[in-house]
Formats: structure tokens, C-alpha cells, sequence
């Protein structure tokens, strides 16, 4: 063979070689800084490498937005506005059995909650307080998702609604008080800051409707609806009864595929966005409008699980990796999918799309 060819051929392999050894030194240095992660469930985060505070950050607001739950309330007291007094018992279940309902069915509302991950959107369970006999709240709640791995089972008619809902996790507490001088009203949302992370550990979103603007309220003010019948201690009704008699049927009835409903854009939602504030609303007596729920501070279990979860991770990364010159706290942030729901329930024909612009999908817990 020609000698050219020959030194020609020498520096081929010499190169390949040379590529081979820099490609394995590569990937050596991967392995040895590689940071293991959590074992399952998205709600673990990745945890930076080196981190000192290491936490894993949910947040809810594209699956329930807290902060158009005011304008859903009102939109509900306007639409069930009696013309003449009602009875008590049956006014106060409509209104909790309509704010369930709405949450699930409305595509404008989006709600998207699925924390047990079964690829269904988890049930909803309004559990009604009232305060002072001056406020009216409505906590919003899920399923445990320890203790309910998979969601309940609507055809089962063993299944203990009432014990589910006061297990709960509290995703949003919706109140509602009124100025009688005024006349109006105002509501008031406090996403649970455990589910929330991402609007602020104190948020509260509230927006105040006056009588002048809303005709159907001098229904209310007329026959004392607030004072007599919605803030008034008497939800004797509410318990094991009150589900049995109807909320079995009616979840299995609805769409709860979350997929389905995430494949479904949409950008804008007929429900105003209401004003941000840092505290609770309270009642002329000086009371916090909030459900007792919210009151407690301890996150709920599953969220100490993965916080303590991703701290391990953290702790044994920062054991097995290289020097890295900055212990600074990484955090991540479980944000599900914005894009929307489908409609599937018989009155989701009633519901018209125009309005605020708008981020799908918010909790305080129940135990």
C-alpha cells in the first residue's frame, strides 16, 4: 500500500479513538453528578443538586381558580334568586348542591382537580358553616388522596359522602357576608396556601357586589335571605343524609376524565376575576369569615409526604455529586395542564363563554 495512504488511514483511527476516549470521559462525569430522583407521583419535585432547603412546591390555581370563585357565587345567588321567601332547609341545599355542581360541570369554571392521580377528576364536596350569624361559608373539598387512592366508587352505595367530605383536603373557602346599610354583598375566596403556593401564602381573593348594580339582590334584602337564611346556624341538614339522598347519582353522571377535559383550550371564562387582598374578611364582631378548615395550620399529610420526600433527595444528591459552588434552596413547582375541560352534564348548555381572560383551574384541608 502506498505509504500516504497509509499515514492517511493511521490518522483516521487515531481520530476515532480520540472521539471514543472524550465520549467516555462525558459520560463518567454525567454519572458521578447525576441527581437521583424521586421514586413516583408527579407532586415530587426535581431537587437541585447541592441544595440546602429543599421542598416540592403544588400549585392548584390551573386546575381551580380561586380567584373567579367570588363571581361563581354570585352568579349562583343570582340564578337560584327566589320571588318569594323560601324554606330554609331547601334554599341552603340548593345553593351548596349548585356551587358543587357548577364546579364540576361548568367548562368556564375548568375544574381540574385529580391529587390521588386516577386520571379523574376527584370529587367535589361543599361542606356549608356559617359565622356569627353574619357570614355564610362554603368549603370546598376533595377527597384524601391517602385514604382514597382512587376516587370513590358513585355506584357504591355504601360509600360514606358525609365521613369523605369531613376527611377532605379543603382546596378553596368561598364566604360570603353582607353590609345591610349598603346594601351588598361581598364574597370572599382563600385558596388553601398548601395547594397554592404559587399566589402567595396569605391570598385572598374578594370582590364586593352592590344592590344597585344587581337587581336580583333586593330579592334577598326583601325576605332577609342573608341574615335569615343563609347565615343562621342551621345546617342540621347537612350530614350522611343529605349525600346519600342524591350526590352518588349525580358524580357518575359527569365526565370525570381529566384527559378529556385538558385536551379542551380555552383562554378566556365569562366569571371576573376578583380583586387580591392579604387578609381574611371578618364579620362586624371582628371574626375571620373562614371555614374552620382553614384555620389549621398543619399541611395536610400527603403534602408533608413529598416536602419530605424531596428533601431526601436533596440530602443524598448534594452526598454523591461533585463540588458545586452554590448551596442556594431550589424548589419545584407541580403546575398541572391549563388547557381545558369538556362539557358532558345535562345543564352545561346553559353556560356562555364571554369575559375576563383566564387561567384554568385552587385549598385549605379538612383535617
Amino acid at each position: 500500500m502506498n505509504i500516504r495512504w497509509k499515514w492517511i488511514l493511521a490518522a483516521c483511527i487515531g481520530f476515532v479513538v480520540i472521539l471514543w476516549i472524550f465520549s467516555a470521559l462525558e459520560n463518567a462525569g454525567k454519572k458521578r453528578t447525576v441527581t437521583r430522583s424521586p421514586s413516583s407521583s408527579r407532586y415530587q419535585g426535581v431537587v437541585g443538586v447541592g441544595s440546602s432547603g429543599v421542598t416540592a412546591k403544588i400549585d392548584l390555581t390551573d386546575n381551580l381558580n380561586p380567584a373567579i370563585l367570588p363571581d361563581l357565587l354570585r352568579s349562583i345567588l343570582e340564578e337560584i334568586a327566589p320571588t318569594e321567601k323560601p324554606e330554609t332547609t331547601a334554599f341552603q341545599q340548593k345553593v351548596v348542591q349548585t356551587l358543587s355542581q357548577r364546579i364540576m360541570e361548568d367548562p368556564d369554571v375548568n375544574y381540574q382537580v385529580d391529587l390521588n392521580e386516577d386520571d379523574n377528576v376527584d370529587p367535589v364536596l361543599v361542606v356549608p358553616e356559617a359565622v356569627d350569624d353574619e357570614a355564610a361559608v362554603y368549603s370546598i373539598r376533595v377527597p384524601d388522596p391517602e385514604k382514597h387512592p382512587k376516587d370513590p366508587s358513585p355506584t357504591d352505595q355504601t360509600t360514606d359522602w358525609s365521613k369523605i367530605a369531613e376527611e377532605g383536603v379543603e382546596l378553596c373557602a368561598v364566604s360570603a357576608t353582607f353590609d345591610e346599610q349598603a346594601k351588598s354583598i361581598t364574597v370572599d375566596a382563600a385558596p388553601n396556601q398548601h395547594l397554592y403556593t404559587g399566589s402567595g401564602s396569605s391570598t385572598h381573593y374578594r370582590e364586593t357586589y352592590p344592590a344597585s348594580r344587581h337587581s336580583w339582590m333586593e330579592t334577598y334584602f326583601a325576605y332577609r335571605l342573608f341574615s335569615d337564611v343563609l347565615f343562621g346556624p342551621r345546617y342540621g341538614w347537612y350530614g350522611p343524609g343529605w349525600y346519600g339522598g342524591w350526590y352518588g347519582g349525580y358524580y357518575g353522571g359527569v365526565n370525570r376524565n381529566v384527559t378529556v377535559r385538558r385536551n379542551i383550550t380555552r383562554t378566556q371564562t365569562k366569571y371576573r376575576t376578583a380583586g387580591r387582598q392579604s387578609s381574611a374578611m371578618r364579620t362586624s364582631k371582628g371574626n375571620a369569615a373562614s371555614s374552620s378548615a382553614s384555620r389549621r395550620t398543619t399541611p395536610p399529610s400527603f403534602v408533608r409526604r413529598q416536602s419530605s420526600s424531596a428533601s431526601r433527595v436533596g440530602s443524598s444528591s448534594t452526598r454523591s455529586t461533585t463540588t458545586r459552588p452554590s448551596s442556594t434552596s431550589t424548589r419545584s413547582t407541580y403546575r398541572p395542564s391549563t388547557s381545558s375541560r369538556s362539557s358532558s352534564s345535562r345543564s352545561s348548555s346553559t353556560f356562555r363563554s364571554s369575559g375576563s381572560s383566564y387561567r384554568g383551574g385552587g385549598f385549605s384541608f379538612g383535617k
